[in-house]
This record gives C-alpha cells, sequence and structure tokens, in this order.
C-alpha cells in the first residue's frame, strides 16, 4: 500500500469504505474510474469528479472558502492538497510524491536547485527568509 502512495500515477477510491485502487497512464489525465464501485474520480485533485469546475474552485466550494482563505495549494506534480501551518520555512515537500518546491512560485526547490540561491537572498522575486516581504511583493504585483 505504502508502495502505491508514493506512484505519482495512482490514486484511491474517494468514495467511503471502497478499496478500489486506478493507475492512470499520463500524469495529464483528468479522470480515472473505479473498477470496484464505478465512482469517478478527479485525477489532478483526488477528489470526486467535478466536470464543470477546476480543482481550485471544487475545494473552494466544498470547504466554502476556507482552503483560500488558509492558503491551502497543490502540489505542483502530485496536485496532493497541502497547508502551510505557520510562516517558516518556505522549502517545502510533499508527502506524496516526495517532490521539493517553493511555497511561493511552486517551482522545483531540490537538492540540486539553485532556486534558494543564498548570495542573493531572493527566489522567484520574494525573500526567502521573510513572509512579510512575499505579501508585500504579491501585492505590488496585483497593482500591475
Amino acid at each position: 500500500m505504502q508502495q502505491l502512495d508514493g506512484d505519482p500515477l495512482h490514486r484511491w477510491c474517494t468514495k467511503p469504505g471502497c478499496k478500489g485502487s486506478m493507475r492512470a497512464a499520463f500524469l495529464d489525465t483528468k479522470q480515472v474510474v473505479c473498477p470496484i464501485c464505478g465512482t469517478k474520480v478527479c485525477f489532478q485533485c483526488r477528489d470526486e469528479w467535478h466536470a464543470w469546475l477546476t480543482c481550485e474552485e471544487n475545494l473552494d466550494k466544498k470547504l466554502e472558502g476556507w482552503a483560500t482563505a488558509h492558503g491551502v495549494r497543490f502540489c505542483p506534480v502530485c496536485k496532493t492538497k497541502i497547508e502551510k501551518i505557520d510562516e517558516g520555512c518556505n522549502a517545502m515537500k510533499c508527502m506524496v510524491c516526495t517532490y521539493e518546491f517553493c511555497w511561493f512560485c511552486l517551482g522545483y526547490s531540490g537538492e540540486k536547485a539553485l532556486h534558494y540561491n543564498y548570495s542573493s537572498m531572493y527566489c522567484c522575486g520574494a525573500s526567502y527568509n521573510g513572509f512579510n516581504y512575499y505579501i508585500e511583493w504579491t501585492q505590488e504585483k496585483d497593482l500591475e
């Protein structure tokens, strides 16, 4: 089971009580269907199928704005929902697919990446060591 959870092409059925398992052929697959119960699952966000909504719109609708207000984002690779619970480090690692990324821009920030360049103090236009600078930076970008 743990081996399946680490496979970015694998999804579990969302129907309570069903132990169905699905594997897509490609990462850009939109929908998978449980072979046991027939439940349609959005491959991208691992939730029930939501044909006319984006994953973000579906999550926001389900949680009535809670996700947006609390900064829930999706892993850039496997689309697992991730919540940053404090103003700590912006280097993130997905618990499902182990992809390492920047919380600000969602760009790769693993060991071989030069994303957090300590000589410049900046990553993707925002300070890597300060959350407040990022808020100011994004507000400036919104005004442009």
